[in-house]
């Protein structure tokens, strides 16, 4: 069952307050007039289960509550312009897996036999900083550790 609706009365906040049948709409939904104008996103969903009201705020620029009172509404259909394609992760995800889908440091481990790989060459540990990172206080312990300090 779908969402199906009636706008009912203006809210003091001068949204719109929507009776509903079906399923209650997730927060944050679009609802529109049905098959066209856009009113606004669903703020709330309020009263009991078999009369619930839907409040919808804000309302969109240019729409007339008053003219609104008795349409008949639906959720908008969600805009497709954020579709990844199959694998591809998002954001920083894909930097932090390897080819195998595994965690970058599973992968590493595997192909190193299990251990850290030594480095030959220059000492990182050299410099002004003696090798402490930011994330070193200095005392052998991390600075934002939540672990229970020296021991």
């Amino acid at each position: 069952m779908t969402f199906s609706g009636r706008v009912e009365n203006i809210s003091h906040m001068r949204g719109l307050l929507v009776s509903f049948e079906g399923r209650s709409p997730n927060l944050g939904d679009t609802i529109r007039v049905k098959g066209g104008k856009v009113l606004g996103r669903v703020d709330t969903v309020l009263g009991p289960v078999d009369s619930g009201l839907v409040h919808v705020f804000p309302i969109l620029r240019g729409v007339e509550v008053e003219r609104a009172i008795g349409s008949p509404v639906e959720i908008a259909p969600r805009k497709s312009g954020n579709k990844r394609t199959h694998g591809e992760a998002k954001g920083r995800e894909k930097y932090q897996r390897g080819r195998s889908g595994k965690p970058r440091g599973q992968v590493n481990r595997a192909r190193n036999g299990g251990g850290r790989k030594k480095r030959e060459g220059t000492n990182r540990n050299s410099g002004p900083r003696g090798g402490r990172g930011q994330k070193s206080n200095g005392r052998g312990a991390r600075r934002h550790s939540r672990g229970r300090g020296r021991r």
